[in-house]
């Protein structure tokens, strides 16, 4: 290979590398943040760097009835928090986020769940199922490097 040659690889490959950071790998960011977060209502906990499962509901400690007592915590009878998140892509950034409202709910309840508070003078313990994760990290990483050596190998 000559040196315009190499050149001229080299252009392209980053041509197609920033394409795919303003194209293709953000929706893998949002993607892969959004089925970890969901993962976590079904395992009923949150993982960082290790999993960190949610306090137990009253509903399954003997005080609820029929199927609200073995349904998962935060399900709701809607499971609309769960199937609330979702991510938008801006500029060089992709935001997670949880808003029931958007599918149903009569309020935001997500952040009083995700941080924990107290709520018509009712104690809401934090049960995190949005933030910073290690583990997320590195699955994103693994997806990004793999795309993106799927990308360079398609130029040998």
């Amino acid at each position: 290979m000559t040196l315009d040659e190499l050149s001229d690889y080299f252009d392209q490959l980053a041509n197609e590398i920033g394409e795919a950071m303003q194209k293709d790998i953000p929706i893998i960011v949002g993607v892969e943040a959004v089925n970890f977060f969901k993962q976590g209502f079904e395992d009923e906990g949150f993982t960082d760097k290790s999993f960190e499962r949610w306090a137990e509901v009253k509903r399954r400690m003997g005080q609820g009835k029929g199927a609200d007592a073995v349904r998962k915590i935060l399900t709701g009878r809607t499971g609309n928090l769960k199937d609330s998140i979702d991510y938008d892509v801006e500029p060089w950034k992709v935001i997670v986020y949880a808003n029931p409202q958007n599918v149903g709910a009569g309020e935001n309840y997500a952040a009083t769940h995700n941080f924990g508070g107290v709520v018509n003078g009712v104690f809401v313990p934090q049960r995190q199922f949005i933030g910073h994760s290690e583990q997320l990290n590195d699955k994103i990483k693994e997806k990004i490097e793999n795309y993106l050596n799927q990308k360079i190998s398609q130029h040998e």
